[in-house]
């Protein structure tokens, strides 16, 4: 059991969610009445700080302290020892998978240490996974080409996409002590060359000096050009904090490619 003094706990507190200035606490326009698990009347104000709410004698509310719930780094409680320090005690076994270990604080005062849902704070950490899906900084795709310029008839022309490799394109946010991440990642490539044949299973190519795996070879020239199409699918995951891996709907990305192809005509050449 390791011992933690206040003051540490505190600051980590503060900086897991910092309370709202007081004009925002007191605008209760919007707020959202909840009793938390520790059966304190609270209200969720404006910069997603929890209000506990004390109800005197008349229809008048007072202000009680802001509660914050802090993440726990792991599976177990908070203690207050004689001395006034805190030790570590292990939790009782959480209700379910999507359980995850709060520190409950009353401004600076500890209350308890409980086992909560994320969704019980209104929030889908699975609406959050979807939301940074949406927003991921997805590089632009292109299609490169050997022969550059153009392509000729009965010749091989080798194409790789361009902005995209292997490895996952990975964001994360931390909202109520939530620790989300999503990740995609390439998976497939299906490939349209413009002239009618497409491929499978060729991958993302590899540009120059060598061989890429999606190679063609056009029969016919090109009226003016062919268009030539790469759909990226990219397999996403998410997941809370370091909990397991869930899957959501995958993303395609396009790339296209004009590409003109002329006709490769053959010629005799005189031996010398």
């Amino acid at each position: 059991m390791r011992l933690l003094r206040p003051a540490l706990v505190i600051g980590l507190a503060l900086v897991a969610l910092a309370p709202a200035d007081t004009a925002a606490a007191d605008d209760t326009s919007s707020a959202t009445v909840h009793t938390d698990p520790t059966g304190a009347h609270v209200e969720l104000r404006h910069g997603d700080t929890w209000v506990e709410v004390r109800r005197s004698s008349g229809a008048t509310a007072s202000t009680g302290c802001r509660r914050r719930w802090v993440l726990s780094p792991g599976a177990f409680a908070l203690r207050i020892t004689v001395s006034g320090d805190y030790r570590e005690v292990p939790m009782d076994p959480a209700p379910g998978p999507e359980y995850r270990t709060y520190h409950v604080w009353c401004d600076d005062r500890f209350v308890a240490s409980v086992w909560l849902r994320p969704q019980q704070f209104g929030v889908d950490p699975r609406t959050i996974a979807e939301q940074l899906v949406r927003d991921l900084p997805y590089p632009a795709a292109t299609i490169g080409a050997s022969p550059g310029g153009r392509g000729l008839t009965g010749l091989e022309s080798w194409f790789w996409v361009g902005g995209y490799t292997a490895g996952p394109i990975v964001d994360t946010v931390d909202q109520f002590g939530m620790t989300v991440t999503v990740e995609a990642s390439p998976t497939t490539v299906s490939w349209d060359f413009g002239d009618g044949t497409t491929a499978d299973g060729l991958g993302l190519g590899t540009p120059p000096p060598d061989r890429s795996a999606v190679v063609h070879t056009f029969e016919v020239r090109a009226r003016p050009t062919f268009g030539v199409r790469a759909l990226i699918e990219l397999s996403v995951r998410w997941r809370l904090g370091n909990g397991p891996w869930q899957a959501l709907d995958p993303v395609v990305r396009t790339a296209l490619l004009e590409y003109p192809v002329v006709a490769s005509r053959a010629a005799l050449v005189p031996d010398r």
